[in-house]
C-alpha cells in the first residue's frame, strides 16, 4: 500500500494537518481515512491528463468541502481560474440536470505556485462548506462535479462518487 502525503485545509485554505494517506486506486471512489473523506475526480474528456481529489472535512451538522486539481485547460479557461464545485444525487455516469447542491460561495482557485489573486498554473484549490453532516453525505450517494464558470461554458472538469 503506497503512502501518500496529504494536506488537510480548513475552510480559509491554511493548512490543518499533513497526513500520510493509502493512495486509493479506485477512479472516482471515496474512501475514509481517520476523520476526514478523500473523494479521486476523475477528469472529464475535456481535461484529459490532469487528477484531483476532494477532501470531504466533517465539522458537526456541515462538512468542508476542499477540492485539490492539477490544472485546466487553458485554451477554454480564463484566468484567474474559477472552479464551481456541485453536489449532484446520483452517479457521474447518470447525472441528473440539476445538482443537488451549488457549492458556490468561494470559486476563485488558489494556487501556491502563483499566489495572490490571479493563479495562472495549478494544481488549483477551492474550498467551500455544505449544510450536511459528512455522513448525510455518505448516506445520500452524491457525485461531485467540478465545472468552469458559467462564463467559460460551464464546462465539467472532474467529476467524483462519495459514497458510504
Amino acid at each position: 500500500m503506497d503512502l501518500t502525503p496529504v494536506e488537510v485545509r480548513d475552510i480559509r485554505g491554511s493548512v490543518i494537518s499533513t497526513l500520510l494517506a493509502p493512495a486509493l486506486a479506485l477512479p472516482g471512489c471515496a474512501g475514509r481515512t481517520g476523520d476526514f473523506v478523500s473523494v479521486t475526480l476523475v477528469a472529464t474528456p475535456m481535461n484529459a491528463g490532469q487528477i484531483g481529489r476532494a477532501f470531504l472535512v466533517p465539522r458537526g451538522a456541515s462538512t468542508d468541502v476542499n477540492v485539490e486539481i492539477s490544472g485546466v485547460p487553458p485554451l477554454f479557461t480564463s484566468r484567474p481560474v474559477h472552479l464551481y464545485t456541485f453536489l449532484y444525487q446520483g452517479r457521474c455516469d447518470a447525472l441528473p440536470s440539476k445538482p443537488a447542491h451549488a457549492l458556490t460561495e468561494r470559486v476563485l482557485a488558489q494556487s501556491p505556485r502563483t499566489p495572490g489573486a490571479l493563479p495562472l498554473r495549478g494544481p488549483f484549490t477551492v474550498a467551500n462548506t455544505i449544510p450536511l453532516s459528512l455522513d448525510a453525505l455518505l448516506d445520500a450517494n452524491y457525485a461531485i462535479v467540478i465545472r468552469t464558470s458559467p462564463a467559460d461554458g460551464d464546462v465539467p472538469l472532474f467529476c467524483g462518487a462519495v459514497a458510504g
